[in-house]
């Protein structure tokens, strides 16, 4: 038998734990309360320090308990005591993990216990809501991650290294769940206005984001002001997902040089962005009257989707590996750098991978061509849409203090080595 001060001990967090639980309970006005779960934890408890076969047995005789206490609502026709019922059976169990001295798994599982019970209002607030494209998504990511990642070889399948479906899946992975992430900030900050929207759908997908302001602005054409801070912000969260995507795939090569020199002309070019779209809402004298309507929110999340950024980062690995070998540099370049049209953050997380390959001075190069023309699709796309002339050509001149101060930071850089 132990002495008695690790006795005390265990007895002691056993009991806390019940009562952690149990004022949860309490306060929820439920029949088990603080004497209740602090009963069942110290029992728990005490039953392994007794024997293990002991614990493992007093676990079945509480669940029988449990049991037979949940028939007599049950013959009432009245709602089950399902939850509090689990919770005190984990309240036991979480006893006989105190007596194992596994005490952080115990005291970190009853602080999730408890605050999911405290939690219900919304939870169930939040998942009511939740649509069936969303819970797809939840699932779809889940399966991309946990069934699809761990079956994919690790290393290059082809002669010229070029494919490797672990790595190009890890991107895939990364990817989705940032998007996924920013989605679900969108999703829960988005009816507070189109300005939260603007920026959080700037990195889920900055040309997306274009075409709602365009349709906006064309639904109320007084929505203008915001319109183009609202761009601006969008083109302001793009610069700022490149810079964390490239800083996430070139982190496992340690501190490289064309690393630093991103990010100096992505931060630069973020500065600017920010600077001028505050200029514009403080300069705005027009104000709209009416709250902003809520952007139509679609799942980031689809098989579809999933499969499409998949095939273009493969496609683009390929074609980008292969016209490194054939053309050097230059052609991994271009590649990159033409691939932004379909997917800016796809060439961000080749550049990020590839900084130790290509150079310090080609990476910033490229990631600085790339923005640059994600940043003019976007002026191109907000314009098919609007087919307003004198606010496209507006939104260009105000793109330009991002590219210039960009440029320049790029170029004195280099300079100097």
């Amino acid at each position: 038998m132990d002495a008695p001060f690790p006795l005390a001990e265990k007895i002691v967090a056993s009991v806390c734990i019940g009562l952690l639980i149990g004022l949860e309970r309490e306060w929820a006005h439920k029949e088990a309360g603080v004497r209740s779960f602090a009963l069942a934890a110290l029992l728990g408890t005490l039953s392994w320090l007794v024997t293990p076969s002991l614990a493992f047995l007093e676990v079945g005789v509480v669940v029988v308990i449990i049991l037979i206490i949940n028939l007599f609502p049950l013959r009432e026709h009245q709602p089950l005591e399902i939850t509090t019922s689990l919770a005190l059976a984990t309240t036991n169990v979480l006893g006989i993990l105190v007596g194992m001295e596994a005490y952080f798994l115990a005291f970190t599982c009853a602080l999730l216990v408890a605050a999911l019970l405290s939690w219900k209002t919304e939870l169930v607030a939040f998942t009511s809501k939740l649509t069936a494209s969303e819970i797809r998504g939840t699932l779809l990511l889940g399966f991309v991650t946990a069934v699809v990642y761990p079956l994919l070889p690790d290393g290059y399948v082809d002669p010229w290294k070029l494919i490797n479906p672990h790595g190009i899946w890890l991107t895939v992975m990364i990817v989705s769940g940032l998007s996924f992430v920013n989605y679900v900030l969108l999703r829960q900050l988005g009816t507070r206005g189109m300005r939260y929207s603007a920026m959080l759908g700037g990195l889920v997908n900055s040309a997306a984001m274009s075409v709602l302001l365009g349709e906006e602005l064309k639904r109320d054409p007084a929505t203008g002001a915001s319109v183009t801070s609202n761009f601006l912000l969008a083109d302001l969260s793009m610069i700022v997902r490149n810079s964390v995507l490239v800083a996430i795939f070139s982190w496992p090569f340690g501190l490289q040089r064309g690393s630093v020199i991103i990010f100096i002309v992505l931060f630069t070019m973020v500065i600017a962005a920010a600077a001028t779209a505050l200029l514009v809402i403080l300069r705005s004298e027009k104000k709209t009257q009416s709250a902003p309507q809520k952007p139509p929110l679609h799942s980031p999340l689809s098989l579809r989707s999933v499969l499409a950024f998949g095939t273009l980062f493969f496609s683009l690995t390929v074609i980008s590996g292969i016209g490194q070998q054939f053309f050097g540099t230059v052609g991994f370049l271009s590649v990159v750098i033409i691939g932004a049209l379909a997917s800016a953050a796809a060439s961000a997380v080749l550049i990020g991978g590839h900084i130790y390959l290509i150079g310090a001075d080609a990476a910033a190069l490229a990631m600085f061509f790339a923005t640059l023309v994600g940043l003019a699709e976007n002026v191109v796309i907000f314009y098919a849409v609007t087919r307003d002339r004198r606010l496209g050509v507006r939104l260009m001149l105000l793109s330009l203090p991002m590219v210039l101060l960009g440029a320049l930071a790029l170029l004195l850089v280099m300079l100097r080595g």
